[in-house]
């Protein structure tokens, strides 16, 4: 083949249970394979020559229904883009976008997918692939939780305390219904620039809607989702869409927001929980969206000192708030950290004002950032994440502001794909700073499945330390597929009917019902009342003592320890026997790299004992060779 590379891809998760090791299906033992369809490389590996263009298929046979992880091995011809996808039972679970390279190259794909009990076809190779290797399938391993029972925000309210513990405590077991509201009917009176709150209008308002229009339940978004489900939803999306930038202090804009607190009030005394999002204008910019690619402020067209340079496109360049390569410092002086705080800071004055009348709320900043379409999301994952702390250390530490459940949404990445397994956690901004990791589907739940590889993918490449939410999507997922896949989203926001989102018609009359009606759907009537309610204050305390960082670099697995001891650490295969033994003895803290070369690929456990404590985590090994 002319060239060789060893490349390591890693899924790492919490250890929950036994793990049989996976089943692998050589493509050359394939029925109806001849010998004139097989290549054989220059290390003797042995690939099939698909003979229909859609790719490869395996026939594989399961005991039981759940999800699978998929490995495949396929060889791709040099010079060639190629789209290479896994095919389960006729639906897409996941694919790889290779760019071109010097030689004819092997590249491993993975993905995860729900088979059912008996036989499925497996696809693989997929759009004229030159070889399949083989195929191995394992059983998905369940993840266990191990979330604290606190907030991030250090003395969180009363209230953020109550809606976190609600949250906490049903994870896992039932899913939330969310709704979003775009489009606002609320009465302003523009003279006086002031809202009109309901059964406040007089002969000389001349309002336009009715106090029963204007209450959260009669907001067109809202009373369509009970039109259709026979209940409202217990979570109300809001947006701080007008709250700052161009003309966020004139009439309507101003009124769209102080409705929005007006019915953040309305929905905490019937028991719902509010969540806020933010697309965020800076400054006297009055588009969030970047310039075409290369995206934002590195595109020829956003000139020095060029807010916006079309009607629907932002040059804002948020990197000059900060100083370095990787913004590892802020720029207090420059105007682009001025503006940013100044923003901050309007918002924080609206959530204060929630605070102080002992109402919490889902906070959802920065979203969708690796997708590269906000100006949040056009510079690297450091100055993203050093963006998300500045923004949360100035409502936290600076506003005082003790209300906020704080979420990270991950996204896929335009660099990788744009399915589950492009979903990008190098721009998670650490533990410390998010509650929940939500992500934003829409087309891939058009049959209502769980999303379960999007969730699986999330737990593997962010851990089980935070609960995880379906931030916005069109068709709901169907409880009875979150339940069976073991996908417990925290809960699910259907984006908006107005301003022409129509994605209430994404979910069928009688799919809402079913699901509103299941009690593993807590929907607004389901809800305790936040009178009622108590937080958790009990402490929780792990098992375990000693955490470990792993990553992997090339072949080198690099693992942190935190603190001096007596260690040992070894890698086990899937049935229990002991691979390799990593370290032993008094090891210092900081981080040890060991060598994996004669390692072969599959699914390993690294375990980790420091005196009576011990700690596990499953890798995935995968040594591809081009």
């Amino acid at each position: 083949m002319g060239c060789k590379t060893l490349t390591v891809f890693a899924v790492l998760a919490a250890v929950a249970l036994a793990f049989a090791a996976p089943t692998k299906y050589e493509a050359e033992k394939q029925a109806g394979v001849s010998a004139a369809d097989i290549t054989t490389d220059d290390e003797g590996a042995k690939y099939v020559t698909p003979a229909d263009a859609a790719g490869m298929t395996f026939t594989v046979k399961v005991e039981e229904t759940a999800v699978y992880d998929i490995t495949t091995k396929v060889l791709i011809k040099q010079y060639a883009w190629f789209n290479s996808k896994i095919v389960v039972n006729g639906a897409e679970a996941g694919s790889l976008l290779t760019k071109p390279v010097t030689c004819d190259s092997a590249f491993v794909i993975t993905a995860s997918a729900k088979m059912r009990a008996g036989e499925n076809s497996i696809t693989v190779g997929n759009g004229g692939a030159l070889g399949v290797d083989y195929i191995t399938v394992e059983r998905h391993p369940d993840p266990v939780f191990n979330i604290g029972t606190a907030p991030v925000t250090p003395n969180a309210s009363e209230s953020a305390r109550k809606v976190y513990s609600f949250l906490r405590e049903n994870f896992g077991k039932k899913t939330i219904s969310g709704m979003m509201i775009s489009d606002q009917n609320f009465n302003y009176d523009y003279g006086n620039m002031r809202l009109i709150p309901p059964g406040g209008c007089t002969p000389a308002d001349s309002c336009k809607y009715t106090d029963a229009e204007v209450k959260w339940t009669g907001q067109t978004d809202i009373a369509e989702f009970y039109k259709r489900s026979g209940h409202y939803p217990a979570i109300g999306g809001f947006d701080m869409l007008f709250a700052a930038g161009g003309h966020h202090e004139e009439g309507w804009f101003r009124g769209y927001t102080e409705n929005n607190l007006l019915m953040t009030e309305d929905l905490w005394k019937m028991g719902g929980i509010p969540t806020y999002t933010w697309h965020w204008k800076v400054g006297e910019d009055t588009v969030f969206y970047t310039q075409g690619s290369p995206a934002g402020f590195n595109n020829p067209g956003c000139t020095e000192g060029v807010m916006g340079t079309s009607g629907t496109n932002t040059c804002f360049n948020y990197t000059k708030a900060f100083k370095g390569d990787k913004c590892q410092e802020i720029d207090e002086t420059s105007q682009e950290y001025k503006d940013i705080v100044a923003d901050v800071d309007i918002v924080s004055g609206y959530f204060k004002q929630l605070e102080e009348k002992g109402i919490a709320v889902v906070w959802r900043p920065l979203h969708e950032a690796s997708g590269g379409w906000f100006w949040w999301g056009t510079a690297s994952p450091e100055c993203y994440v050093q963006l998300y702390r500045l923004v949360f250390d100035r409502m936290v530490k600076t506003n005082k502001l003790t209300n906020l459940i704080w979420v990270w949404n991950i996204n896929t990445d335009p660099k990788f794909g744009y399915d589950y397994s492009a979903l990008n956690a190098a721009w998670y901004p650490g533990n410390a700073y998010v509650d929940i990791v939500a992500v934003d589907i829409y087309d891939p739940l058009n049959d209502h499945n769980s999303a379960a590889n999007y969730y699986n993918k999330i737990v593997s490449d962010v851990g089980t330390n935070k609960m995880i939410a379906l931030s916005e999507n069109g068709a709901i997922p169907d409880i009875d597929s979150i339940a069976e896949d073991k996908a417990y989203w925290s809960y699910w926001m259907t984006w908006s009917q107005t301003w022409s989102g129509n994605f209430l018609e994404k979910t069928t009359t009688e799919m809402w019902k079913k699901n509103l009606d299941d009690e593993r759907i807590i929907a607004l009537d389901d809800m305790p009342g936040w009178d009622k309610y108590t937080a958790e204050v009990k402490t929780f305390r792990s098992t375990t003592t000693i955490k470990l960082t792993i990553s992997l670099q090339g072949n080198n697995l690099n693992i942190t320890i935190p603190q001096a001891g007596h260690t040992s650490i070894a890698l086990f295969d899937m049935l229990g026997h002991k691979v390799a033994s990593l370290a032993k003895g008094n090891l210092p803290a900081g981080t040890q790299q060991f060598n994996l070369d004669g390692i072969a690929s599959g699914n390993y456990i690294v375990r980790a004992k420091n005196g009576t404590a011990g700690y596990a985590q499953r890798i995935r090994i995968t040594s591809i060779e081009k």
